[in-house]
């Protein structure tokens, strides 16, 4: 498949509310979208098929979207599950491989995502956002500011190895997000494995496609001079369960075994877990080889590895100096 020049990510806060599962099912959800300077509110409603109301959204699925909206945008009629995974990860070579007429665990949880958003719909009404925002259309009228269908209008052919976009049909996320200009447009040398990142030591994998993007979603926000900043944390988990970069792609500290060790020094029990901490280090690892790309191409000045303590657990990282950003909001 061609790969385009550039993909896109949706960042507007009903995207965001979706992914981290911050929303109410069935029930009208008001969100403030504005400033303490301009309020101003966007209310949505999801109607989610009960066999996925548990399962739920993740920042896997916000990634999906945003791949099937570049084809979206550049008018591809017919998609296969290997087209996306090559939008994922802007790699024309990016292949779902498979044993014995078997599909691949991989292009399991694609399709099986795409099955859930085809089948959730969404009623977004932002018109108080037209109105305080003045949006208008070519005539000078304001625009209807509601958007409502499936989360990816899509018809699955071919027993899953393809799909075709219904016809006249939008994303409706994304036709809110293009109206009040919150999709950022990605070049994909920031994206691809080739050119500015092609010294990266490991493959993209899921795990790999989303820090990418998180990363790149972040460093955009740190590079608007209307957010006024000068140095960034990112920050891989916190305190809280879902706090840090870590729970957005589904790593959780318990989810690993704890272990009790011994000190030599002191003969004190603590319990600790392993698995997290080279977790931790693994996940660190990657987003450097990321970040040191980034900094030989100009897009950051500068970074530096946040510990508790100068022995201790990396826990994220902070951005030193400018941002210049390369993705300008559609």
């Amino acid at each position: 498949m061609w790969i385009p020049e550039n993909t896109y990510i949706n960042i507007c806060k009903v995207a965001q509310e979706i992914y981290k599962n911050y929303y109410q099912e069935d029930r009208l959800n008001t969100i403030s979208v504005g400033t303490a300077h301009r309020p101003m509110n966007c209310s949505y409603m999801l109607e989610i098929p009960e066999e996925y109301r548990a399962q739920g959204f993740s920042y896997y699925d916000n990634v999906v979207c945003d791949a099937i909206y570049t084809l979206y945008k550049y008018e591809q009629s017919r998609i296969t599950p290997g087209d996306i995974l090559q939008i994922m990860t802007m790699d024309e070579k990016a292949r779902f491989y498979y044993t014995k007429g078997t599909v691949q665990k991989r292009e399991k949880r694609l399709r099986e995502s795409l099955k859930k958003l085809m089948n959730t719909r969404i009623v977004i009404d932002f018109r108080e956002e037209v109105r305080l925002r003045e949006l208008i259309d070519e005539s000078g009228n304001l625009l209807e500011g509601l958007a409502g269908g499936a989360l990816l209008p899509l018809e699955e052919a071919e027993e899953g190895k393809a799909y075709y976009f219904q016809e006249g049909r939008a994303l409706p996320v994304y036709q809110y997000a293009e109206t009040i200009r919150q999709i950022i447009r990605v070049p994909k040398e920031l994206i691809s494995p080739y050119g500015v990142l092609e010294k990266l030591e490991f493959s993209s994998t899921d795990e790999v496609i989303q820090l990418k993007r998180i990363l790149i979603q972040r460093l955009e926000i740190m590079g608007n001079t209307r957010n006024n900043t000068n140095g960034q944390r990112i920050r891989y988990y916190g305190n809280g369960k879902e706090d840090g970069i870590l729970p957005l792609i589904g790593i959780r500290k318990e989810n690993f075994s704890m272990e009790s060790t011994v000190s030599a020094k002191t003969g004190r029990e603590k319990i600790e877990s392993r698995g997290w901490k080279n977790k931790v280090h693994d996940v660190d690892k990657k987003v450097c080889q990321i970040l040191d790309a980034y900094k030989e191409c100009g897009y950051i000045e500068d970074y530096t590895q946040l510990r508790n303590g100068a022995r201790g657990l990396v826990r994220g990282i902070e951005i030193l100096g400018k941002v210049n950003r390369f993705s300008p909001r559609t």
